[in-house]
């Protein structure tokens, strides 16, 4: 999992984030409530090391085309072996309703990753991330041209530079989030009305300590506009040691302020869940899906595990730098089975502040999957397999709801 923290050195995932071994195809899983059936989208077009695939994407929905952009992998050898992380400037668009090829449409300003992609009522917006020279604060408006080439507009740029975040948006009110923070993890929440404002608005943080790749989703709910909080991880400092977020914390736009509704437990075991690398999407203004994200206790023992050799003052440099490479190497090269993605498609309803799986696939097992949604389709494109090995496969999904088949449900 990639942030800024000097002491993780963990490659897993992104901003926005989903990935499995996809063994599935259009499978579809009922439940008493919801289910969900998946495709897999075809992989023709897409050449050279993308075919290794990527995370962390930027991508939109544009005139029934997917468009995808940016991502980071690692073309040849990890990390740990030397081998050095790319990043990627091509723009590719999907023709989603005849799903033959993906074909370039442009390219982005500068090879990009790690940013946050959301589409508010007219437009969608590719946001902040991390290039070859770093963090950004770049805000670019995403159009589709009459000649179906890409149109990026510049808008107002960020306050800071912020990448590993989240953000959500309601009508054209952008909100985003959390993640490194010039550099730094951070609590910090901005907005900006896309309309009215010129310049980003700085709200009130959200509570306790920072968190890296969380996950924000907009609820409006009798005429009231709240802004949900899941997930996320903070890697630890001198003061505090690493943490995974299980808190949920919702914003109420109106008050300016948040409040605890809940906690990442699962419904039978009672056991907590990360929700760190996963993605999000709000259904029928009451629901909250999450899919994908990293295993509780296998990241949590990792990114524990490089804390306490590089907080330990008895080691030398020389000494924190071999047991970091031995870690590394260990825990880099298992098998996709023994990281656990998240495999369970989780809803939060929000009227009640309860937890329900409703699916449970190696389609959604994914992490640094970029999340693309309206009303109850989705696109889940690529993210990783297992820390360092990226899937090139997207997933579209479909939620059907068993006993609202007519109401507010797009076919």
């Amino acid at each position: 999992m990639k942030h800024k923290t000097c002491f993780i050195l963990i490659n897993l995932l992104v901003f926005v984030i989903f990935a499995g071994c996809v063994s599935c195809n259009n499978e579809t899983k009922k439940t008493n409530d919801m289910t969900i059936k998946w495709q897999e989208l075809t992989t023709e077009g897409i050449s050279g090391d993308l075919k290794k695939g990527v995370s962390a994407t930027y991508a939109a929905s544009v005139n029934d085309k997917l468009i995808v952009a940016g991502g980071a992998n690692f073309p040849g050898k990890l990390g740990f072996e030397g081998g050095k992380k790319a990043y990627y400037d091509v723009i590719l668009a999907l023709d989603t309703i005849e799903n033959n090829t993906w074909q370039i449409v442009g390219k982005l300003p500068n090879p990009s990753a790690y940013g946050v992609s959301v589409q508010t009522d007219d437009a969608a917006y590719w946001i902040g991330g991390e290039t070859y020279s770093g963090p950004t604060s770049n805000v670019y408006k995403v159009s589709l041209t009459n000649l179906d080439s890409i149109q990026l507009d510049s808008i107002v740029s960020l306050p800071v530079t912020m990448d590993n975040f989240a953000g959500c948006a309601f009508n054209n009110l952008i909100f985003v989030g959390g993640g490194n923070i010039n550099g730094k993890p951070g609590n910090q929440i901005y907005s900006l009305d896309t309309k009215k404002s010129k310049e980003w608005i700085e709200l009130k943080p959200f509570p306790g300590l920072p968190r890296v790749q969380p996950v924000m989703v907009a609820i409006e709910s009798d005429g009231k506009q709240f802004v949900y909080l899941f997930g996320g991880f903070f890697g630890g400092n001198e003061s505090n040691k690493p943490e995974m977020a299980t808190e949920v914390y919702r914003y109420s736009v109106a008050a300016n302020s948040w409040e605890k509704v809940a906690d990442q437990l699962d419904e039978k075991t009672q056991k907590p869940f990360s929700l760190g690398g996963a993605t999000a999407m709000p259904l029928n203004n009451q629901y909250i899906l999450c899919l994908g994200g990293v295993n509780y206790n296998v990241f949590l023992d990792a990114i524990t595990s490089q804390y306490n050799i590089n907080f330990n003052k008895a080691l030398s440099q020389d000494e924190k730098k071999l047991q970091n490479y031995n870690f590394s190497k260990d825990y880099m090269t298992q098998p996709v089975e023994f990281y656990n993605f998240n495999k369970e498609c989780r809803v939060f309803d929000t009227t009640n502040n309860t937890w329900k799986i409703i699916d449970n696939t190696s389609n959604a097992a994914r992490a640094g999957a970029t999340l693309v949604f309206n009303k109850n389709k989705f696109y889940a494109v690529q993210g990783e397999l297992k820390p360092g090995v990226r899937t090139k496969i997207s997933m579209k999904g479909t939620v059907e709801f068993k006993w609202n088949q007519n109401k507010n449900n797009e076919k």
